[in-house]
């Protein structure tokens, strides 16, 4: 009889890779489990069959520079299960405006009155239009807090590498603000509200349908102080919400930092990073595939295949000058063979 030990389930195996036109119910059934999480993906088939053949359309080079972008799914190895998703978007803001709050400060300077006072204030802003941006990073609860994370993190960079003409010299991500214990944001509240007169999630779902010139028309144009603003909405300007603090930290490993810019619903942190410096795009290299059993090495993410497939995986290697030492069961998970080019990249230079 079996100890309980034994019982227990293997640990789960994933690869990353380009999602087809047979997913659509699967990254469909993954959109609606994230219960809005998710807000640039409609909860529909029909949104969900759009986002995969844009993604299709860019591998061929069919989609304009505008739309271009790629949806990377994370598989189950074993079960098949589509168990999470990461998106990249070469170029936002080309067709319809990117918006995004820039913190600035004015000074009030008065001699006379010997008054000297610097207020953080709030500008509507389009600066960061054309810049790429890694956003819709979403797990099922059975995928988390096994390493898949880093894995789409990591494979989302691995393939701005092997395509880096297509993507722009700047790379951002927003994170979700703070939210109070009945998860509404206290910045929304105290502005979005006022001038949406909506939910801050019924805002975000017309904003992934295209619907985002009333932004523009609805938002205020003149810059805001923060100190008019409520206590609570104040203390939760460039924060991130409490499931994010973990992914904050490892985008600034990996070489992005925070330059000022926040979301305009929840005004959480957008984190920013030059490609040039992108841990997976500096520190990854083109390395000759060498099967060997029993690797002793260190854990590395290593691409395989180019186009429709591209895959990623996670495990142990050994680099030897122009050589990667990986297991046969790797390299079959990666659809390569002994000899064939894979990028690979070190869990830090």
């Amino acid at each position: 009889m079996s100890s309980p030990e034994c019982m227990q389930p293997p640990p789960r195996q994933f690869v990353v890779r380009l999602a087809r036109r047979e997913d659509v119910e699967a990254f469909t059934a993954l959109v609606i489990d994230a219960d809005g999480a998710l807000e640039r993906h409609p909860e529909s088939r029909e949104a969900s069959h759009l986002s995969i053949e844009t993604s299709i359309r860019s591998l061929a080079g069919q989609a304009s520079d505008a739309e271009r972008g790629y949806l990377l799914l994370l598989e189950d190895v074993h079960s098949a299960e589509i168990a999470g998703c990461i998106t990249l978007t070469c170029h936002i803001g080309l067709e319809q405006p990117f918006y995004d709050y820039r913190v600035g400060r004015i000074v009030h300077s008065s001699r006379p009155l010997k008054s000297y006072r610097c207020l953080d204030v709030l500008y509507l802003s389009n600066d960061l239009t054309g810049c790429s941006e890694l956003h819709s990073l979403y797990l099922r609860a059975g995928a988390r807090g096994m390493g898949a994370a880093s894995l789409l993190l990591k494979a989302a960079q691995l393939f701005i590498r092997s395509r880096i003409h297509e993507f722009a010299p700047r790379l951002i991500a927003e994170l979700h603000g703070v939210q109070d214990a009945n998860g509404a944001s206290p910045f929304w509240e105290s502005v979005g509200r006022r001038f949406f007169r909506v939910g801050q999630r019924e805002v975000e779902r017309l904003m992934a349908k295209g619907r985002k010139a009333f932004v523009a028309e609805l938002m205020p144009k003149h810059p805001m102080y923060v100190s008019l603003l409520p206590t609570a909405a104040q203390a939760v300007v460039g924060e991130v919400h409490h499931s994010n603090v973990g992914l904050a930290r490892e985008l600034e490993a990996d070489g992005f930092h925070f330059e000022n810019h926040v979301d305009i619903f929840d005004a959480g942190r957008v984190m920013e990073a030059h490609m040039a410096d992108l841990h997976g795009v500096a520190a990854s290299r083109v390395l000759s595939a060498r099967d060997c059993e029993d690797v002793a090495g260190e854990h590395w993410w290593i691409a395989g295949g180019s186009g429709a497939d591209f895959r990623v995986v996670g495990g142990t290697a050994a680099a030897a000058e122009d050589e990667l030492r990986i297991a046969p069961a790797l390299l079959r998970r990666l659809g390569a063979r002994a000899g064939d080019k894979l990028l690979a990249l070190p869990l830090r230079p």
